[in-house]
Order: structure tokens, then C-alpha cells, then sequence
């Protein structure tokens, strides 16, 4: 598939590590942490631990793994990706700075590849990886494929209330939440439009491409903008002007391999 690409990402250390040494029991987390992200990938997968770098989805030429990880470069070309560096500092993969770096990716700002070379421009988070590429284009027929969550969420501020179980979504959520409320206070906006999952968002770029770039860029801009990185709520508001472009499916209709 030709006309097809994957991208996927994976911002800061591979395993993370804890944000603060204050006990005996954090120090061995911070040492146990050091020493795995130091070790050679195909000696951890030997030992049976999972890597957070999958394979690259099957009888696809073009798949960008983005990263600001050099040490993951060697695992990323051996998983059948093309390893895209991003400079940036490292830190946890969990942090908002990785999160944020991560909507780079998501949401088509990078530039080191030509989006008019492709029909078809599918993002998979690292842990939601589907090898249904064909099935994907099939469905997508009208700019952009997306799932709804699995957990039924019928208005935005069900995704906030559970966003703030995160620690790094619930920091700056008072702004994100003024945020939504002045953009309900538009006509078009409603809180009640049912949360999809951003973990695959397959784009159709030649049908309403200059749209699809538009949503994209105000999603991102907005994660930017607040340091807001649970991009799902501002895809439940955001994404209300653009509703012709969304085929939104149900969860069991496109599954990834952790069946996530």
C-alpha cells in the first residue's frame, strides 16, 4: 500500500522513572528504571519484558515512528519503522511535555515527511497498533475514521471528570475547563456530542484534506495553548464544526492488537 501511512510515536525514557527519590523504595524504582533503559532491547525482550515499541503493521512500506529517544532507534529500524528523531529534552513518557510532544504526531504537525505523497495517513498510539489497514481505508469514507470509547461517554464532561484521576491531565484542567465552558457559550459547540478515542485517527487527506488539517490544528493548538494534553476532550468540543468529515465507529468495529 503505497498511498498509505502509519505513524506512531513514542516520546521520552522507554521505562520511567520516579519524580522524586524520598524513600529506600523509590530509590531501587529509580535504579531498576536506569538500568532497563540502558540495556540492549532484544536482551529485555529476552527476559520477557514488554516493549512500548511495537511492530510496525504488516505489508505497509511507509510506517514514521516519531521519538525523541535516540537509544530507541535501533529497536524502532529492527520493528520494521523508519526512526523520525525530534529534538527535544527526554523526559518520563508520561510527563506533559512528552504528552504534548506526542500531539505533534497525532495531530500531522510534523514536516519531515511530504503528506501530499499519500492518500492515506492512519496515527496509532504505541499501544493501540492495528494490522486492519485495509479494512481501516475501506471505512473511511468520509476524511477522517475515528473510534468512540469503549466506555460509553455521552457529553464532554465525562471525559473531564475521568481525566482528573491523571495527575498530568488534571493540573491545568481549571483553564481547560473555562476553555470549554466560553466555547459552549457559541452556538455551534454543545457539551453533548459522545467522546471518541484519538488512539487511531485515520485521515483521508484526499477527501477535504484542507479541513482535516484545520481540525487537526485547532485540537493542537489548544493542548499547546493550555499545556493540556488529554487531546480527547478537545476533540469532543473542537470537533463539532467538522462532523460531515467524522465516520465515528464503535470500539469492536476496528480492534488493535492489546485489544485496546
Amino acid at each position: 500500500m503505497k498511498s498509505v501511512a502509519i505513524l506512531s510515536c513514542w516520546f521520552g525514557y522507554k521505562y520511567n522513572k520516579p519524580l522524586k527519590i524520598n524513600s529506600f523504595s523509590t530509590c531501587k524504582r529509580w535504579l531498576y528504571a536506569t538500568i532497563k533503559n540502558r540495556l540492549p532491547f532484544n536482551i529485555l525482550e529476552y527476559l520477557g519484558f514488554v516493549s512500548i515499541i511495537p511492530q510496525a503493521p504488516k505489508d505497509i512500506e511507509h510506517c514514521y515512528f516519531y521519538s525523541n529517544n535516540k537509544r530507541l532507534e535501533k529497536e524502532v529500524l529492527f520493528k520494521g519503522w523508519r526512526f523520525c528523531f525530534v529534538e527535544s529534552e527526554l523526559d518520563n513518557g508520561e510527563s506533559i511535555t512528552s504528552s504534548l510532544l506526542a500531539k505533534q504526531v497525532k495531530f500531522l504537525q510534523v514536516n519531515d515527511i511530504n503528506f501530499n505523497d499519500f492518500e492515506h495517513l492512519i496515527y496509532m498510539d504505541s499501544r493501540r497498533i492495528s494490522d486492519d489497514i485495509a479494512n481501516i481505508i475501506r471505512m473511511n469514507q468520509k476524511g477522517i475514521l475515528i473510534r468512540y470509547e469503549a466506555k460509553f461517554k455521552p457529553t464532554i464532561w465525562h471525559e473531564v471528570e475521568e481525566a482528573k484521576g491523571q495527575q498530568r491531565y488534571v493540573k491545568h484542567m481549571d483553564k481547560t475547563i473555562d476553555f470549554i465552558n466560553a466555547k459552549l457559550e457559541e452556538s455551534c459547540y454543545s457539551p453533548n456530542n459522545r467522546v471518541m478515542n484519538t488512539g487511531i485517527i485515520a485521515y483521508s487527506m484526499n477527501i477535504n484534506g484542507i479541513k482535516i488539517k484545520a481540525l487537526c490544528n485547532e485540537v493542537y493548538e489548544a493542548c499547546i495553548k493550555l499545556e493540556q494534553p488529554e487531546c480527547q476532550i478537545f476533540w469532543c468540543l473542537l470537533s463539532q464544526p467538522y462532523m460531515n468529515l467524522i465516520e465515528a465507529v464503535e470500539s469492536t468495529e476496528l480492534k488493535s492488537r492489546s485489544g485496546l
